[in-house]
């Protein structure tokens, strides 16, 4: 699958744009999709999203908060879903989206949309969903709670939530208060400074494997095992990755509950002092509380 994302749609334009300052995560999604995704990654992440949400897709509506490559929403589609609605605020992931619409045919029961969460007129308007899927996506919107509130008023009663949100780390050198300092100065820094950036960035993970007695090389090679991604792209990603909150599963669950009318049915958590992504599904059990 030889994948070239074309020009954006330079007549959509999101009403809520992301800070001026943000990763552009959508040009990273393009290299990942020019570079990197082919049928054996596209088989993985579709693997992934079943296990994550344990539901058959047939005969559902899904919306895809955040779509990024579009990836998911293309294992949504071909997974059977009724309807396919992918948003994302930064115009080159939904060029990517698009991209990836067009490879599965044009389905007219997939949609693409340049919005922002954030915005209440979009909030309002997207139609609601037996799944609302937002992996990795809300705490870069700039308002987490906001984002994680718009997006939960869109599942569907008896619905599935499914979020992946970072986890707080605290007592260690590279905690998540750090981390937000770096990826901020990553963001304003020039091309040249972030190259380098990046560079150092990689050897510290591979000595971190190393440390564990684990092959680095091999890992990399693996690494789509994850949900079909690619190492170099996530690297990336995370360093670049900002805005960036965080939050402790616990306090994800508790706002969730009392805020969002939502009830755990599962969370996949990382160690304690992982800094990655707890994954949670919720489903939608009562109405969201007035603020």
């Amino acid at each position: 699958m030889n994948h070239s994302p074309s020009t954006p749609n330079e007549g959509s334009v999101a009403s809520v744009g992301p800070p001026p300052d943000a990763f552009g995560f959508g040009r990273n999604w393009q290299r990942y999709i020019s570079e990197h995704l082919n049928p054996e990654r596209e088989r993985i992440a579709a693997e992934s999203l079943h296990d994550l949400l344990q539901v058959d897709l047939r005969g559902k509506s899904f919306l895809d908060i955040g779509s990024g490559s579009g990836l998911f929403s293309l294992c949504a589609c071909k997974a059977g879903a009724s309807h396919v609605t992918s948003i994302d605020v930064d115009p080159s992931s939904v060029t990517a989206t698009k991209h990836l619409r067009a490879s599965a045919g044009d389905p007219e029961n997939w949609v693409v949309r340049h919005d922002s969460i954030l915005d209440g007129n979009v909030a309002r308007t997207l139609p609601a969903a037996d799944i609302v899927y937002s992996w990795g996506v809300l705490h870069h919107t700039g308002n987490m709670h906001e984002a994680i509130v718009n997006a939960a008023q869109l599942v569907n009663p008896g619905g599935l939530f499914c979020i992946a949100i970072y986890n707080r780390v605290t007592g260690r050198f590279l905690d998540s208060e750090r981390w937000l300092r770096i990826k901020r100065a990553y963001n304003h820094s020039p091309r040249a400074a972030q190259a380098a950036m990046e560079s150092l960035y990689a050897g510290y993970w591979s000595l971190g494997r190393l440390r564990n007695r684990q092959n680095p090389l091999r890992i990399a090679r693996e690494y789509k095992a994850s949900r079909g991604m690619a190492l170099k792209t996530d690297l990336v990603d995370w360093l670049g990755g900002y805005p960036y909150e965080f939050a402790t599963s616990d306090e994800v669950i508790a706002f969730c509950t009392k805020r969002c009318g939502m009830s755990l049915v599962r969370l996949v958590p990382v160690p304690d002092d992982g800094n990655g992504n707890n994954q949670f599904v919720f489903q939608r059990t009562g109405d969201p509380a007035v603020a």
